[in-house]
């Protein structure tokens, strides 16, 4: 039997005017000359995958593949559809439909067009779609990789929850990312340069955040900027809720403080009870 979303060999039954007619010795499938690699003739075995085109019919490539029914791979946006879901690319002529249905709800958090996303096949009423793979099924797949901890490497987002966001390596591995170890908005498939913090229990947890001396410097700045484009005096102070330091600067307490701090001990900012001033504004 054909099976759409896999890779079959596949026997030259004949050479017809549009390319290769492909058999199992029961069905027949079309490998079009411009998705062959080699000029065959009747009796050759070829290893195609097997899709469907356009008008659904099944069709061969002797493309390579980025995912099939049976393995997980990373697959290209190429196209956005609101209310819809997102058409992906795994290399094959048609592109496949990623439904709304495995898309976070916030549309602002869809993938973009070029961004990645590691999904597995799906098919449906011998159609093929695309299906993202959930933290339990990244997690299953075996390797003998291992990350230490403060090591960088790169995943693309896959994940969202109230207690943080999940990423997905290019080594395949999960990594979650607690939201206090967020800096800013992400969206699904976005590519990331993640900081492995911890493993526990198999489990890779990391961090967003720049190095805190990096990071640091960037929060003085925003501190700084903001006391210049408000006459020189900000309503926070070292005592300031976590709340009211996220609303105003979009930072935690604890970046806010360390920056704080930073901008005291260099003679920058004096404060008083109730308001924090840049020193010498005019």
């Amino acid at each position: 039997m054909i099976t759409i979303g896999e890779y079959q060999t596949l026997t030259v039954a004949r050479v017809s005017d549009l390319g290769y007619m492909l058999t199992d010795k029961k069905d027949e499938v079309l490998l079009h000359f411009k998705q062959a690699k080699n000029t065959y003739k009747e009796g050759d075995s070829v290893k195609v995958f097997i899709y469907a085109d356009k008008a659904k019919r099944l069709t061969a490539t002797e493309a390579i593949v980025s995912a099939t029914v049976l393995d997980a791979g990373f697959a290209t946006v190429v196209e956005i559809l609101p209310g819809t879901g997102v058409f992906v690319n795994i290399n094959t002529p048609k592109d496949l439909l990623l439904s709304k249905d495995y898309l976070p709800y916030d549309e602002r958090k869809w993938p973009s067009i070029g961004d990645k996303v590691f999904i597995r096949l799906k098919v449906k009423h011998d159609i093929l779609t695309a299906k993202p793979l959930n933290r339990f099924d990244i997690k299953s797949i075996k390797s003998d990789l291992r990350y230490r901890d403060n090591e960088q490497v790169e995943g693309y987002v896959c994940y969202f929850s109230s207690k943080g966001m999940g990423i997905v390596t290019k080594d395949i591995k999960y990594v979650f990312v607690p939201s206090t170890q967020l800096r800013g908005d992400y969206h699904m498939g976005e590519e990331v340069m993640v900081t492995i913090t911890k493993e526990i229990d198999n489990e890779y947890y990391g961090t967003l955040n720049q190095h805190k001396e990096i990071q640091m410097i960037e929060d003085k700045e925003i501190i700084l900027d903001y006391l210049k484009g408000h006459d020189g005096v900000m309503r926070l102070t070292a005592k300031s809720s976590a709340e009211e330091v996220e609303a105003l600067l979009g930072m935690s307490r604890k970046a806010f403080k360390r920056a704080y701090g930073g901008l005291y001990k260099d003679e920058l900012i004096t404060f008083d009870e109730e308001k924090t001033r840049l020193k010498d504004y005019k």
